[in-house]
């Protein structure tokens, strides 16, 4: 149940490159000479079970069901590694997950952060920043797109509660399901051509924020207080980041959020 987002026990495909999609990541068999595009989708930790959460379970079935090939990705030491990864794939989805040490936008940690995972921190660090360099379509979810920002230089509120002033719940007091509310999806964006321009409903789970916004980024969607809810690079070919979660509300029924899905398919496949 979604009460248990980003807590649950999670699947480690060993990346041998050439040999990760040897495992069906929705349970079924897929073969190496699958001509669909290849999506890495990072994840919080490494095991070698074939048993996926449910949280993690989301992201494979959006992928697939966009036409792509779901690979998921382990925690990564050095660049080699990543680069290693990163030329068997064709695209990058940056899940959701605990908070982002501060240290990596300069400050220290307040009194309201909560869990961070050092080893993911490192792994997302070092993916992200060879997916950019190789300008590889990314879609960034939620964490994701918060550590999009901070590896372009940016920072954010570590606790929107008390840092930030909004009449608005971005996650809900008991933690146990999505609140929802509108954005404003700006024009000539790729979230634009994706949804359209104007209001948009999205759910919302997140306590931390963007402050400052990252070098080279564009805010293409904003909560009526003025929260960041999306976010794109401006010199990239496709690198966009939600704070709201597209496969949740696949997952829900509303098949509309399937298109961002496919369109990270779409740009990775050319």
């Amino acid at each position: 149940m979604k009460s248990t987002i980003y807590k649950s026990g999670i699947v480690f495909l060993t990346l041998i490159m050439t040999a990760f999609v040897m495992f069906g990541c929705g349970g079924a068999g897929t073969d190496i000479s699958s001509d669909l595009p290849s999506i890495g989708i990072s994840w919080c930790e490494d095991l070698d079970t074939n048993e996926h959460s449910e949280d993690l379970q989301v992201y494979i079935n959006a992928v697939e069901q966009a036409g792509g090939e779901a690979v998921l990705l382990p925690l990564f030491e050095d660049e080699e590694q990543a680069q290693e990864a990163l030329a068997s794939l064709d695209g990058l989805v940056l899940t959701g997950g605990e908070d982002i040490d501060p240290s990596y936008y300069n400050e220290e940690p307040d009194s309201y952060l909560e869990d961070v995972n050092a080893a993911r921190d490192k792994s997302d660090y070092i993916l992200l920043s060879a997916a950019l360099e190789k300008d590889m379509p990314v879609l960034a979810i939620c964490r994701g797109c918060q550590y999009l920002n901070v590896i372009c230089g940016g920072a954010l509120y570590q606790d929107i509660p008390t840092q930030y002033d909004t009449d608005i719940l971005h996650r809900s007091v008991d933690q146990i399901d999505f609140e929802y509310h509108d954005i404003n999806v700006l024009e000539g964006s790729h979230l634009a051509d994706i949804m359209g321009a104007g209001g948009l409903n999205v759910n919302s789970w997140h306590h931390q924020c963007i402050k400052g916004l990252g070098e080279g980024l564009e805010v293409v969607a904003t909560s009526s207080d003025g929260i960041a809810e999306a976010i794109e690079k401006e010199d990239a070919t496709f690198v966009v980041g939600l704070q709201f979660h597209p496969e949740w509300h696949i997952d829900d029924g509303d098949t509309d959020f399937l298109a961002i899905f496919e369109k990270l398919v779409e740009y990775a496949s050319k």
